[in-house]
């Protein structure tokens, strides 16, 4: 919900007003989306414990309220499938541009919202180096260094496993509830998947 809240808004900003230094923070977004995660691990560690929110669910919240994709794909469906004539009539009509955004647009990019809702939900809860670096604590770690802890406790994979070891079946068990919440996710939201794929792939 963070995640929408931010790149939303900022991808209709940058798609719908000339300010100083668009350019220059779309370019960044660009580059900034294309580098790998792993990349950005060192220096969100060096930030996050500045301001000694290490082992707190800010430490993994925070970073993720940023989803460049997710900006710039706003970005290209305000500038491409909403027709601009609209939005300009609404403000000639009176209308704000806080009230345009969230009479016009933002009803009409509902499959670009789910698109990117989608997408996010994905990217952060598959995450793992992330979370790993910034959750010291064993019982603050998402499910999926849960399993990969698990994963080091199956003798097939690691023949030195103690006492705690954990069969196969609970490790099916454990993967399976992982991605349950992306499935149920997907199955909900697809028909707006399905549109926001294909939003601005034809033209009247």
């Amino acid at each position: 919900m963070i995640t929408l809240c931010v790149a939303v808004p900022a991808g209709y900003a940058l798609a719908t007003t000339e300010f100083r230094g668009r350019r220059t923070l779309l370019v960044s977004t660009l580059i900034v989306m294309l580098m790998p995660n792993a990349t950005l691990v060192v220096p969100l560690f060096l930030e996050i414990n500045a301001v000694q929110l290490i082992g707190t669910m800010w430490s993994v919240v925070l970073p993720y309220a940023f989803y460049p994709f997710g900006v710039y794909l706003t970005y290209i469906y305000f500038t491409t499938a909403v027709p601009k004539d609209l939005l300009a009539a609404a403000r000639m009509d009176g209308c704000t541009e806080f009230g345009v955004f969230r009479h016009i647009a933002l009803p009409l990019a509902a499959p670009v919202v789910a698109l990117v809702g989608f997408f996010s939900f994905v990217t952060n809860w598959t995450n793992y180096f992330l979370p790993y670096v910034m959750l010291p604590e064993s019982d603050q770690m998402p499910v999926q260094v849960g399993i990969g802890s698990l994963l080091s406790n199956v003798p097939s994979f690691n023949p030195t496993v103690g006492s705690l070891a954990i069969e196969r079946p609970q490790l099916a068990l454990a993967t399976l509830l992982a991605i349950t919440p992306v499935l149920i996710v997907f199955l909900f939201s697809q028909r707006f998947l399905v549109a926001g794929m294909l939003a601005g792939a034809t033209k009247q």
